[in-house]
């Protein structure tokens, strides 16, 4: 099992980010090197940036939407959507403060 803090041995060292919110056991994978983030179901890319769909818990979800938009990434990838490519980590902050603030 994996958990927050793990160290995974790919991509010059893949951090495993717990973000509970769309299930309990919710993780990211952050490849620090590259700047390039995993946030599988907590953030879709469909028509926009947005919380994914079906969320246990959706304080948990916007808490870890916006502890991800704080990373310094360069690109993200999601479970459903485009990834985004370049500066991802200000288009995410940006989303975080606009869409989860309503």
């Amino acid at each position: 099992m994996i958990a927050e803090g793990d160290v995974l041995d790919f991509g010059g060292g893949a951090r495993v980010l717990s973000i509970p919110g769309h299930t309990d056991g919710s993780i990211a994978i952050r490849l620090s090197r590259s700047k390039i983030l995993f946030a599988g179901d907590t953030i879709a890319n469909v028509d926009g940036l947005m919380l994914g769909v079906f969320n246990v818990d959706r304080a948990k979800t916007i808490e870890s939407f916006r502890r991800l938009a704080e990373l310094d990434t360069e690109i993200a990838c999601f479970g459903h959507g485009d990834p985004l490519v370049g500066d991802a980590g200000a288009k995410l902050r940006a989303a975080a403060a606009a869409k989860i603030n309503d």
